[in-house]
């Protein structure tokens, strides 16, 4: 029978030099702790905005929590001793307590929390004080005015780009509304370029581009852009020519319409208005023939029109008059 040894390690146990208590270091968690610092914090400074309430970090000036910034600045500063294990601070009134181990034993260390807010002007208020901009965003409609819808899509638009930015020049100076349209002043080039291809693109239009130049900084020309902003004169449900065939509007942003005659698709980009929606009558199919419908308009008259796409007997229908014609096309086409 083959014999196995097996040999065990002696555990040994040393005593606390200052208490005298069993531990496995010279000198026990408890009694470092009360002789040594373990936990170490400088007076510190927070800069707020006093305007934005921004708070100046490493990353820059940004939107954030005084509470959370102060904490935030306390683990950049505070320094640790490098045995002692951190398990948790808290903040109780004006003292930092951390909890943690050292040496095998639960303990817990407080020092005092000083620090002061700075309450300044951050870079972006002070421009926008100083009435700084870069960019004017000029929005037109061709041959209307801009209703209250597009002016609400406008400011969600901008609100949403300046959101989602965070430089110093990234903000709104003021709104002016002009007899022709508004007109938005912008401390960032680039987020008026923004805002104008976002507008053309919701409400269907073109932007286009004009430079001059503003001032000369260390010999390099600074331009002022300004953007305008054209929206469609077309809306849904308007009329429009286009190459001789007569469409409604069905979506004004893609311009695009559909030929009341035929129902075929049709891109209305350059077309001709020849109806608005608010000055059309409004009528119900009482007869149809293979060219013909007969209809009731909304005074009790009765008026024939050219068969339309999607005419049905008892559907309600828009009318108008075109070159001394009328015609027709359903409400729900």
């Amino acid at each position: 029978m083959e014999l196995k040894f097996i040999i065990r390690n002696p555990t040994f146990y040393v005593k606390c030099i200052v208490c005298g208590k069993e531990s496995d270091y010279k000198i026990c968690g408890k009694c470092f702790s009360e002789r040594n610092r373990l936990l170490n914090l400088q007076k510190f400074e927070i800069e707020v905005c006093s305007r934005c309430e921004s708070v100046k970090t490493q990353r820059g000036w940004v939107k954030k929590d005084l509470k959370k910034a102060i904490e935030e600045k306390i683990l950049e500063e505070m320094q640790l001793f490098p045995d002692f294990r951190l398990e948790n601070l808290e903040i109780a009134e004006k003292v930092l307590i951390a909890s943690g181990e050292i040496y095998g034993e639960k303990v817990s260390v407080s020092v005092p929390l000083n620090y002061r807010i700075h309450r300044i002007a951050c870079p972006r208020c002070s421009r926008k004080s100083g009435g700084y901009y870069e960019a004017i965003v000029q929005i037109r409609a061709r041959g209307r005015e801009l209703k209250s819808e597009d002016l609400s899509i406008i400011d969600k638009i901008t609100r949403e780009i300046i959101e989602e930015s965070s430089g110093e020049k990234d903000f709104i100076l003021k709104v002016e509304e002009k007899e022709s349209g508004i007109d938005l002043y912008f401390g960032s080039r680039k987020i008026g370029e923004k805002v104008s291809r976002r507008v053309a693109q919701e409400l269907g239009g073109s932007v286009s581009v004009t430079k001059k130049i503003h001032t000369r900084i260390d010999g390099r020309d600074v331009y002022r852009y300004t953007y305008l902003v054209r929206l469609s004169e077309a809306e849904e449900n308007d009329v429009v020519l286009k190459d001789g065939k007569i469409c409604v509007v069905k979506n004004a942003k893609m311009q695009k319409g559909m030929e009341i005659m035929t129902g075929k698709s049709v891109n209305i980009r350059n077309s001709r208005i020849i109806a608005k929606r608010d000055s059309m009558d409004w009528g119900i199919i009482t007869n149809l023939d293979e060219h013909i419908a007969e209809i009731m308009d909304s005074s009790g008259r009765i008026i024939l029109v050219p068969k339309p796409y999607g005419a049905e007997i008892g559907k309600e229908v828009l009318i108008f008059e075109f070159e001394k014609k009328k015609y027709a096309f359903p409400k729900e086409i």
